[in-house]
């Protein structure tokens, strides 16, 4: 008896020891899932390291002697192709239910190999909708630096899906042996152009190792074009206008030097209109030690970038290595979550590398979507729900594409990717 007492006492304070164990590792466990759930919601965290130095005023070489040009005054002289012909480009997988327009180029602007286009941006102006593509020069056109495209898209405009390329011009004269002759006061823009953005009436152009570069779109100019001027830039002695046959310009008006967040790849303003967000992009081959982020600088009411209140995110995608967010050409923002439009995957999704991934602050993956082979930067239309991207390749370009075109602009209806 005494000896059933003894092993009934002993199996009582296991039991008891038992219970405080697990009661400690309930509290442990509550504990751990705090501070991740607190990590979670800190992981868009002000960036202790990019800055943004003040704004570089560029513009004094265009204050006197210069007319200047809205977008609604511009002769726009190349006619774009709409209905469904974008969707037969090369790599095209939009499910057709999200599909909501596209465009396809002219013949020559599609098939070019001499330049090649990057970013996309939008505005109205009297009831008029546009369209901004940036392009940058390669190989035999790469002395004539940079352009942008302006495409009305109004179907109830006059000039309903024309288009004009207008060249980017900046202060700074290069030297050394040219191909071209140049004369004073401006010269081209040599930028990789991957990404523009439009914020009341000034556009910004992502500058891969500067930061970003403004332009004013009331400042466009209209210079002397046709045969003879193909291989002019600049004002010459008597004071005409040259910029390689184009007939008009934009001038760069000024720049921010932002600091610890290159290589800019791409710039958009988010959803809230109060941000410009960019990128980082590195190829999806890229080392386990890259870490890709993404940065959001607070912008003014006049589109002045602030040097305080950066948001820095680093999204996770699991395509990559690591999981790290690799080959990022476009980025949207949207209250805590991101759009990234990523190329280079390792593995194909319907006859394409792209994604288009959606990442939520903290989370450890991406929700990913078709896209596009060879898609870039990303814009919203808010008025209409549409997220517009745009493809880059010619044919014959080395890359997947081969010989056929990859090149348009389309729209998704961006309530199917929220």
């Amino acid at each position: 008896m005494q000896k059933n007492i003894i092993w009934m006492l002993l199996a009582s304070c296991l039991f008891a020891f038992s219970c405080k164990k697990n009661k400690l590792s309930e509290e442990n466990l509550n504990t751990a899932n705090l501070k991740k759930n607190t990590l979670l919601t800190t992981s868009a965290e002000t960036s202790a390291a990019a800055s943004v130095n003040t704004y570089t005023n560029t513009s004094s070489y265009i204050s006197t002697g210069f007319s200047f040009l809205n977008p609604t005054q511009l002769d726009k002289n190349r006619q774009a192709i709409g209905g469904s012909a974008y969707t037969e480009v090369y790599g095209f997988n939009v499910p057709e239910e999200n599909r909501v327009r596209g465009i396809r180029w002219n013949e020559d602007d599609e098939t070019t190999s001499i330049w090649r286009p990057q970013g996309i941006a939008g505005f109205s102006r009297n009831g008029v909708r546009y369209l901004l593509v940036s392009w940058y020069a390669k190989d035999a056109a790469e002395s004539k630096g940079s352009r942008i495209t302006l495409i009305d898209i109004s179907p109830s405009s006059s000039t309903y899906l024309t288009y004009r390329h207008i060249l980017l011009v900046q202060p700074t004269l290069p030297t050394g042996t040219l191909d071209y002759t140049q004369y004073g006061t401006y010269a081209p823009l040599n930028v990789h152009a991957g990404g523009i953005a439009y914020f009341n009436g000034k556009v910004y152009l992502s500058s891969t190792s500067l930061g970003l570069r403004a332009f004013d779109l009331d400042k466009i100019i209209e210079v002397t074009s046709g045969t003879g001027t193909e291989n002019k830039c600049g004002k010459d002695a008597s004071g005409n206008l040259y910029a390689f046959n184009y007939r008009y310009i934009l001038p760069q008006i000024g720049y921010y030097k932002i600091n610890d967040a290159s290589p800019f790849s791409t710039v958009q303003v988010n959803y809230e209109n109060n941000q410009l967000w960019t990128g980082q992009y590195y190829a999806g081959s890229a080392d386990a030690s890259i870490v890709p982020k993404i940065f959001g600088f607070p912008i003014n009411t006049s589109g002045e970038l602030q040097n305080s209140g950066i948001q820095t995110v680093i999204p996770k995608n699991s395509l990559f290595t690591s999981d790290h967010a690799h080959g990022i050409q476009g980025v949207f923002r949207k209250g805590n979550r991101t759009w990234l439009s990523c190329t280079g995957s390792p593995s194909e999704s319907y006859g394409s590398t792209a994604r288009l991934a959606r990442y939520t602050d903290g989370d450890t993956n991406t929700v990913r979507y078709r896209w596009p082979y060879g898609a870039e930067s990303l814009y919203l239309e808010a008025q209409y729900g549409y997220l517009w991207s745009l493809t880059e390749f010619e044919p014959n370009a080395g890359a997947q594409n081969g010989s056929q075109v990859n090149r348009c602009i389309f729209a998704v209806d961006f309530s199917k990717y929220e």
